[in-house]
């Protein structure tokens, strides 16, 4: 969730920015922390062996758990709440990987050239299926550091019913918006945490977790690592159903593996990751955009379908969603499931040799200045060592004199 699901022990008050830098963190880290209570120490440590590389450039960025933020920082061009680090990225190239746009029409409008072409890169679903493809066969550190982030890091974006979804519109409730809603971003609302669009309210988890990373974030991961455990109690694989199927990727890892690859392996991976996007959307998609009004109050009976149990809501009953909460634990177990696969494979990548330490420009301009004074030493030395030699062996006056002549001539 690019903009994302929160959570946090304290409820903190903030403004919410502009819309391209309303980028939340914690729930991200905590599909991430459920990933990784399901995962063996080994495997825990393969995958931080391999995040772990990149310390220098992105410090705080660079375990399992707090990697799930960085492709959000890449994007940061600003200091500020969101955007804490020393160094700016401004970074975004790499934007439409977060999302798969598919049309939610339920007016049937005709649909702006191309709208319904929502598979092809660029897309979340295609972006997770290249990555496993190259890790799956990759011996790079560098590919599985940079892929890793990413996989960690959109699992939990498909999980959130409005990054799967892009809404068609024209009605006095939602408005008149026939070229889509960039997944609720263009429908204003009014929230009890300031999320000020349907789209902010969504990765707030309804205004349920409202605390940002920062580079001190350890601070926090005592709480995460609780709220996780809290909610893998609450709701285990076996209350998600048919919905979770932890063979789901058994078929494409195996073609991965294989050495003679089918050329159809791409399309099997890939109708994994699709099959993910259509869950969310379908589960959660149509009662995300039920019962709000533009410019209008979140409804309590929709925050309670959003964020409570076991409650009727006056447009549909979901009795059985905790809506929000269980995404986030849905995308861990799914997270969970993926990672391990690629611990298996990033454990087979050998370490990088250690290289030689790197010299900028003003160290290469001190070390040469160094070394030529030095030999100027040297030459002057000798020049005194072999004066001072001629000055002892002479006898006369006259002849020092001379030598002296000689010597300065």
């Amino acid at each position: 969730m690019t903009r994302h699901w929160l959570h946090g022990a304290t409820l903190l008050l903030f403004t919410i920015p502009p819309v391209a830098w309303a980028w939340w963190d914690n729930g991200h880290m905590l599909t991430a922390e459920i990933a990784r209570q399901q995962l063996t120490k080994s495997q825990v440590a393969v995958i931080n062996g391999l995040l772990e590389e990149w310390s220098d450039d992105f410090p705080g960025l660079c375990d399992l758990v707090t990697a799930a933020v960085w492709p959000d920082q890449l994007k940061c061009a600003n200091h500020g709440a969101v955007c804490p680090r020393a160094v700016m990225e401004n970074i975004h190239i790499f934007d439409p990987w977060h999302f798969d746009e598919k049309p939610y029409n339920p007016q049937n409008l005709t649909l702006p050239h191309c709208a319904d072409q929502w598979l092809p890169n660029p897309s979340a679903s295609f972006t997770l299926t290249s990555a496993i493809t190259s890790m799956g066969t990759s011996n790079s550190r560098f590919a599985f550091n940079f892929m890793l982030r990413w996989v960690i890091h959109l699992v939990g974006d498909i999980h959130q019913p409005l990054h799967s979804a892009d809404g068609y519109f024209d009605d006095a409730r939602l408005g008149h918006l026939p070229q889509g809603d960039r997944g609720g971003n263009l429908i204003p609302v009014i929230s009890d945490c300031g999320a000020n669009n349907l789209h902010f309210y969504w990765d707030s988890a309804a205004c349920q977790y409202l605390v940002n990373w920062s580079p001190h974030y350890q601070d926090h991961r005592e709480a995460l690592t609780q709220n996780a455990s809290d909610l893998i109690t609450k709701y285990p694989p076996s209350s998600f159903g048919t919905r979770y199927d932890p063979e789901h990727l058994k078929a494409c890892w195996t073609q991965l593996q294989n050495k003679s690859k089918p050329s159809g392996v791409f399309d099997i991976c890939q109708q994994v990751f699709v099959r993910w996007v259509n869950d969310t959307f379908d589960t959660g998609v149509p009662g995300a955009y039920g019962g709000i009004t533009r410019n209008s109050m979140i409804p309590d009976d929709y925050a309670v379908w959003a964020k409570a149990l076991d409650m009727v809501c006056f447009w549909k009953t979901y009795a059985e969603f905790e809506m929000s909460r269980r995404q986030i634990v849905l995308g861990g177990y799914r997270l969970g499931d993926m990672l391990r696969l690629l611990a298996e494979q990033g454990a087979r990548v050998k370490q990088v040799p250690d290289r030689k330490p790197h010299m900028d420009l003003n160290t290469k301009i001190f070390m040469a200045s160094t070394i030529v004074l030095a030999v100027l030493l040297v030459l002057l030395l000798i020049r005194y060592c072999k004066l001072s030699r001629r000055l002892r062996d002479i006898t006369s006056p006259n002849d020092m004199a001379l030598e002296l002549n000689r010597a300065v001539a």
